[in-house]
């Protein structure tokens, strides 16, 4: 009761529990003319729904629910248009056709409880595909635990950490004038993903501002993102936005990038479930 799914004929992916969607939608209802032209309002332009929906899972450990929304986002991110489905808690079911993903943004709460937002849109249909097949969701990653051992490179980002794992892509639907509904515009070529990794860091003898400029050096060019025994390979660094103080401990928001292409092997591993021995810089 009340899950969800997408299945594109390839792609075939639970989104989780306590699955529900908001559509939202848009017309193309006027057509600018050339310069000096009036515009013109149409009898009737393409639709598109916008679909804002919400998955939940409780996992093992804080390893496996961060691996858990990465599997769904990188399924989802070389996927085509498919059938978006989802059943509330009183067994209604609704079905949307021809939907796309455009991306999400997953987080985790005390160590094991999964939400995911995901974006879709879809065309506007005067009817709705038949219910399809929820599958079953993993099981437990194996080497997967609750560590806080998050490393770029080998060097220890910090203390205390959680993260927060992003899938954005371009594949906007395009209204059809003077028709119902739309189309995808672009073949879904691949996406990008963002780890962004909140930690503690604390100074030693030498200066915080020194210990982040270090941090920034030592992670260069495409590196590992070892997080609770998973292994995030290929990632760069984009960013480190620290929170304003004077004392010799601050927060940080350490951002990762990481581009996926249709077709790419996959880029994930799982290591022993052990933490992982990382320089460390001022910690």
């Amino acid at each position: 009761m009340a899950e969800g799914y997408f299945d594109d004929g390839t792609v075939h992916v639970e989104l989780g529990a306590h699955v529900f969607a908001t559509p939202g939608g848009r017309r193309r209802i006027v057509r600018l003319q050339p310069h000096s032209r009036p515009g013109a309002v149409l009898d009737s332009g393409g639709g598109v729904l916008e679909l804002e929906v919400t998955g939940q899972r409780l996992r093992a450990n804080l390893g496996d629910a961060e691996r858990y929304i990465y599997e769904q986002l990188r399924a989802l991110a070389t996927s085509d248009p498919g059938e978006l489905g989802f059943e509330d808690n009183r067994g209604y079911r609704h079905v949307f056709g021809d939907s796309v993903c455009l991306g999400g943004i997953g987080e985790v709460f005390g160590y094991k409880f999964v939400s995911i937002r995901f974006d879709f849109e879809s065309p506007e249909k005067s009817s709705v595909p038949a219910w399809g097949s929820v599958p079953a969701a993993p099981g437990a990653y194996p080497g997967t635990a609750t560590f806080q051992d998050y490393s770029a490179g080998g060097v220890n980002l910090g203390l205390g950490g959680a993260m927060r794992i992003e899938m954005r892509r371009s594949m906007p639907l395009r209204e059809v004038p003077r028709a119902r509904g739309s189309r995808a515009s672009v073949p879904p070529y691949g996406a990008e993903f963002r780890f962004v990794v909140e930690a503690a860091r604390v100074a030693g003898a030498e200066t915080l501002a020194t210990d982040i400029e270090d941090l920034q050096r030592q992670v260069s060019g495409r590196v590992n993102l070892v997080a609770n025994g998973n292994v995030y390979r290929g990632v760069l660094l984009e960013g480190v936005r620290p929170r304003h103080t004077d004392k010799r401990h601050t927060g940080l928001e350490i951002v990762f990038v990481q581009d996926i292409a249709r077709g790419e092997a996959d880029r994930h591993t799982t290591t022993t479930a052990a933490p992982t021995t990382t320089t460390t810089t001022g910690l």
